[in-house]
């Protein structure tokens, strides 16, 4: 009999989506967010769960423990082009936690939603072996603005916002004992791209939509298998930040790698006719970020990496939960 630490997080999914019944959900089971008709919006609804040992390193205070939960749920409504409206958290806790730990995880979630533009207003609290905490959040996006992961085409563009590796360096930082607050605080407290999943969804352009929240080459797998497309990914044009640079060159760390495998970045993964790229590059120059153009969307179902006109097989070594 097989174990899910042989199937895997992806093909677990596969199972819960063939036993249970599909209701009245315009989207189920497969996006980033689960979506309602609500007239002439649509409801997001999306779920979202950290535990202490796959989830919290040790450097991680109370405080950012809060602001993740909260940050890694708008990022799914963000990947659809929405806007939250409210969370609720379930927390599992043990019970010789301190109350000023309790409280700071609370001031952190706090801190994040408001920062968003939304409240948490409930949950549930149960006594646990370990710290386990999860977040369901809620959101509106217009029907014709809403990005489904399901829709890109050859000859589409591959597009990511901001800029891919930093996750992957604050979690070396902390393997490796190097003491660098802010590499670390780009893995503890990720920035969710609501503004721009927001101004991305209102041109009505994007082709499909998800968030790299399991690094970049899992992410575009997903997309291949629900879309029957392949892609070929051009590695000089990834986008990598000067401060997550001299980073890797001071600490001989591969951030390529870091870039492509390493989950935890929580930017967004679009595709899109390559005619709009321009002025939609423009838009989000406007709100004080940026997109970058990193690839193309091909008739042949697998998935290439181009380095100095050498291609590649871009192996799928995303995080996967169980495996």
């Amino acid at each position: 009999m097989k174990k899910l630490s042989d199937l895997g997080e992806r093909k677990a999914i596969e199972i819960i989506s063939e036993i249970l019944s599909k209701g009245n959900e315009v989207i189920g089971i497969g996006d980033d967010c689960t979506a309602y008709d609500m007239g002439n919006k649509l409801l997001l609804i999306s779920t979202d769960m950290i535990t202490k040992k796959t989830h919290i390193p040790k450097k991680m205070t109370p405080w950012q423990i809060g602001w993740f939960i909260v940050a890694i749920n708008i990022s799914d409504i963000a990947a659809k082009g929405g806007k939250p409206i409210g969370m609720v958290l379930s927390i599992g806790i043990p019970k010789d936690t301190t109350e000023d730990f309790f409280k700071k995880i609370i001031k952190g979630a706090e801190n994040c939603s408001k920062k968003y533009g939304f409240t948490i207003s409930g949950g549930d609290t149960k006594e646990n072996t370990e710290l386990t905490i999860s977040g369901t959040i809620f959101g509106t996006v217009k029907k014709e603005n809403f990005m489904p992961r399901k829709g890109c085409k050859p000859g589409d563009i591959v597009v990511v916002t901001g800029n891919l590796g930093k996750a992957g360096a604050g979690y070396y930082a902390i393997q490796k004992n190097i003491e660098n607050k802010k590499i670390i605080e780009e893995l503890l407290e990720p920035k969710p791209r609501l503004k721009e999943g927001i101004v991305l969804a209102s041109k009505k352009i994007i082709s499909s939509s998800m968030d790299i929240s399991d690094g970049l080459s899992s992410s575009l797998y997903q997309l291949k298998k629900i879309n029957n497309v392949g892609f070929k990914i051009y590695k000089n044009k990834i986008p990598i930040s000067k401060k997550i640079n001299n980073f890797s060159k001071k600490n001989s760390y591969d951030i390529y790698k870091s870039a492509l495998h390493y989950g935890g970045d929580y930017e967004l993964l679009i595709t899109m006719p390559k005619k709009h790229f321009k002025k939609l590059e423009e838009s989000i120059k406007n709100i004080d970020s940026k997109i970058t153009e990193i690839g193309i969307v091909t008739k042949e179902k697998n998935i290439k990496i181009i380095e100095n006109q050498v291609e590649k097989k871009l192996e799928n070594k995303g995080f996967e939960h169980f495996k």
